[in-house]
């Protein structure tokens, strides 16, 4: 009875089991220094990352997602940096504070594939292993050269300081006493939405749709133009740095500015779309091109007005 009942359950540990692998078409190889390394020395965590043609990355920088605590710390994280194989390249700095084979932290990116209608999805490292040396050989070992704490003598400047610090206090009260008060002035408003920069990005846009790249072959440089366009329009009215900004980035600064508002979801799927002609080599047809560009003409036409004291860039 026990045997038939392992046998029933088989099949499904067999199919349960693939569920940890990562998706076809990805793998992240972490490798560390071969150095020796003691306990906290610096050690460099090269990655090599490889994704479908057909994936997007939201952002570049990796996540640490298991710090280790009390054994190892991630110091820094580099961005990854596609090269012409179409890997993605970049190095991160830890130290270890145990002796031992220690594992290393592992990090994590998101993506997204549309193709396979995979939205937002999480690509997990390999797990890197260093051996780390102990400073000190086994056994105890009586500590040498440490003298005793030496008591220091109080300052004596704050009792002196003081005195003056009060005179000093009295008279910048007596002084803006004696000021005559200024009403400020009004702030400016700014126009609702950016008028002028809805003009010249909607000129730009009619400049785009005459030279009619899409029926020379052009398309990609068609998607990039429209989205320049979009991003130099929001830099401008928004008052953010809109071409620095991964996708992902941008419009989760934006969502703080305008809230829930539609327009804001219409615009990321466009620059998303755009993204994925720019690093995933997708080619839409001449008429899929025509609509995005009228999907940013929509955009720019709707988007809402700005906020006073809202702008700048995350920190």
């Amino acid at each position: 009875m026990r045997v038939r009942a392992i046998a029933a359950l088989l099949p499904f540990v067999v199919v349960a089991a693939p569920a940890q692998a990562q998706i076809r078409g990805q793998a992240w190889e972490v490798t560390a220094d071969s150095a020796p390394v003691t306990v906290g020395d610096t050690v460099t965590l090269r990655f090599r990352l490889r994704v479908d043609e057909r994936d997007l990355l939201f952002d570049t920088i990796p996540i640490p997602v298991s710090s280790r605590s009390g054994v190892a710390r991630v110091l820094s994280v580099g961005r990854l940096v596609r090269d012409p194989n179409r890997l993605f390249l970049g190095e991160a700095k830890v130290t270890f504070y145990r002796p031992g084979h220690q594992p290393a932290p592992n990090f994590s990116v998101t993506f997204m594939r549309a193709v396979k209608g995979i939205q937002h999805g999480v690509i997990l490292s390999d797990t890197a292993w260093v051996d780390i040396t102990p400073v000190l050989p086994p056994g105890d070992h009586p500590l040498k050269d440490i003298r005793p704490l030496e008591s220091l003598p109080s300052p004596r400047w704050p009792w002196l300081v003081l005195p003056v610090a009060v005179v000093l206090a009295l008279w910048l009260g007596r002084q803006r006493r004696s000021r005559p008060r200024v009403t400020p002035a009004a702030p400016e408003t700014p126009a609702a939405g950016g008028t002028d920069a809805r003009r010249t990005a909607l000129d730009r846009l009619g400049a785009i749709e005459d030279a009619g790249w899409p029926s020379q072959g052009e398309v990609a440089r068609h998607y990039e133009e429209v989205a320049n366009v979009v991003r130099d329009f929001l830099a401008e009215s928004e008052h953010i740095r809109a071409r620095e900004l991964t996708t992902r980035e941008l419009f989760r600064t934006l969502a703080r500015h305008h809230l829930a508002d539609p327009v804001l979801e219409r615009g990321q799927r466009l620059l998303a779309e755009a993204d994925l002609v720019k690093f995933a080599a997708a080619r839409p047809g001449a008429e899929a091109a025509r609509e995005f560009l009228g999907g940013a003409r929509a955009v720019l036409e709707q988007w809402p007005p700005r906020r006073n004291g809202v702008g700048d860039a995350p920190r």
